[in-house]
């Protein structure tokens, strides 16, 4: 027995593990839990065989989801908008509005024409067919006839 009136108690491997402890007025006896628990074994299951995309299938997949983003200047339009929206410069309806009127305004625009305001390549096309047609700045003398002759017509009845 120990000084403060405690004793353990030990018995062999076999039995179960208890302590008793003796305190005044209480007597605690404490027991190790005997739970025996089922050996499962786990089954084998095989993984199947996930090929490794190449780094072309990688591109391909990245333009193609590249294909669905908006270019950079839409993205920084439309984050404006987003911006405002969350600083309660704007409503969200209005926002909305205009970022759907934008969306559809712009839906038949490619990338290149959105990009620049006019082809440059339209314009001397239509310089040389005026040159060719004397410039645009005098008229044929036929058409100036014509012409007087329509004046005078309309101008005397």
């Amino acid at each position: 027995m120990a000084a403060n009136g405690s004793r353990t108690t030990t018995t062999p491997a076999a039995a179960p593990r208890t302590a008793t402890m003796r305190l005044p007025f209480v007597t605690a006896e404490f027991r190790a839990p005997d739970v025996h628990l089922p050996r499962v074994s786990m089954p084998q299951v095989s993984l199947p065989h996930v090929p490794v995309p190449s780094r072309d299938e990688l591109t391909a997949a990245a333009r193609t989801a590249q294909d669905y983003l908006p270019s950079p200047r839409q993205a920084v339009y439309f984050g404006g908008l987003a911006a405002m929206v969350a600083f309660e410069l704007i409503e969200w309806p209005v926002a909305l509005a205009i970022g759907l009127g934008t969306a559809l305004a712009g839906r038949g625009e490619t990338p290149a024409t959105s990009a620049t305001p006019a082809p440059a390549a339209a314009k001397p096309a239509a310089a040389a067919t005026s040159r060719s047609s004397g410039g645009g700045r005098s008229r044929s003398s036929s058409a100036k006839s014509s012409t007087k002759k329509a004046a005078r017509d309309g101008g005397s009845s």
